[in-house]
């Protein structure tokens, strides 16, 4: 092919990729899409050190993968894909955290809980992957306990809340010891088993399996290494043995991380890219053990995999106003969805329109909702969503 032509082809995909509205990847069709991917390829050898070229191959082929993987999970029954258990204590008491600007990297960031608490969180940012991370952490970790299935009982770790800030004061102070497999083989039996209730240990294929997402080995491993290394200081639901389906507030008195995280390699290639890796996860800080803790006092809810391809903004509305509970109507104004998710736009006309494509729309087409309107209340302009079944409900 001569390059005129070639450049004909190029311009042509260039332009139809630049007419797709945003988000492209709910707007484009996949078929077309499929083509015209095909014919960049074609013409690599011409373009192939052009940048223009390396943006819009780059573009088509992240939308193409996301589109697949989908239609693939969409084609799934309801008994083939792989659901998690999310840990409400996490989704209540933990905001998005963005890193916005190249100058915002100030930390920590302070927040007030809406229990009237100060908070802060150091060391990172915080967004969808960090929960879905501890998502499939946290549900590996109770197929572990449970020897492949889930427990069927609820056995809170911690008795009462005095219980816990024994256990965060000594965490303080003389953190749990297990860096290494070395150092598990070389304790007693009893040791053996406390360092095999509070530690985990998954690889590459595991994690892609419990999110749906085809991420690389390093992709995964920055991953779990950035959630692992953000740090909080705030206030904790659990649910306790004392106070049983109830949950209770214990306002941490020290920074504390979820997990600590050691890597293995695994597979490597001839250039010494590595291919797979293995991770062992180690609950031995008082978040992480909070955490556990509610897992095994069920306090938790059902998330199936196809929840990981919304956008981050619907992921993180539903978790935080309606995963945890068992309303069936829900009604909040505009700001209040804004201060959810995060978002800062002071344009109302780009903030509403904002909610609905990237919040609502979504979780409807999908099945989180079943349906939403907006209507002006007195002082903003009000969302009604509805459920014919709660998060709640559907979880039990």
């Amino acid at each position: 092919m001569d390059r005129q032509k070639a450049e004909e082809i190029f311009w042509k995909i260039h332009d139809y990729y630049k007419s797709i509205k945003d988000p492209k990847y709910r707007n484009a069709d996949l078929e077309q899409l499929s083509q015209y991917y095909k014919a960049l390829l074609e013409i690599k050898s011409i373009f192939e050190n052009n940048d223009i070229y390396t943006k819009l191959i780059n573009g088509i082929s992240q939308i193409l993968a996301r589109l697949e993987n989908e239609m693939k999970l969409s084609e799934l029954s309801k008994d083939e894909i792989w659901s998690n258990l999310s840990e409400r204590g996490m989704n209540k008491a933990i905001p998005p955290v963005y890193k916005r600007h190249s100058a915002d990297s100030t930390v920590p960031v302070e927040w007030t809980d809406k229990w009237g608490n100060a908070c802060y969180l150091s060391n990172g940012y915080w967004g969808a992957k960090n929960y879905m991370v501890m998502d499939v952490i946290g549900y590996l970790w109770l197929l572990k306990q449970g020897g492949d299935s889930l427990p069927e009982d609820s056995t809170p770790i911690f008795l009462d809340l005095e219980n816990v800030i024994t256990k965060e004061n000594e965490l303080s102070t003389k953190p749990l010891d297990f860096k290494s497999e070395k150092t598990i083989k070389s304790k007693s039996d009893k040791d053996e088993e406390s360092n095999s209730f509070y530690s985990l240990s998954f690889d590459d294929s595991y994690f892609r399996r419990c999110t749906g997402l085809k991420l690389s080995s390093i992709d995964i491993k920055n991953l779990l290494l950035e959630t692992a290394r953000v740090e909080f200081k705030l206030t904790f639901p659990v649910r306790l043995k004392d106070s049983g389906n109830k949950e209770v507030l214990h306002k941490m008195n020290f920074y504390s991380r979820f997990f600590e995280l050691a890597v293995e390699n695994e597979k490597s290639r001839k250039d010494g890219i590595i291919q797979h890796r293995r991770y062992r996860v180690f609950f031995t800080t008082i978040l992480g053990q909070l955490f556990i803790n509610n897992l095994k006092a069920k306090f938790n809810s059902k998330l199936d995999i196809k929840f990981y391809t919304l956008p981050e903004s619907a992921q993180i509305f539903y978790r935080r106003a309606l995963l945890h509970n068992s309303f069936n109507r829900t009604e909040m104004n505009r700001v209040t969805i804004a201060n959810i998710i995060g978002l800062k736009d002071q344009n109302y006309t780009n903030l509403t329109k904002t909610i609905e494509t990237n919040v609502l729309e979504p979780l409807r087409r999908s099945g989180f909702i079943d349906s939403y309107s907006k209507t002006d209340g007195m002082k903003d302009v009000k969302f009604i969503i509805t459920r014919k079944k709660s998060s709640a409900e559907i979880s039990e």
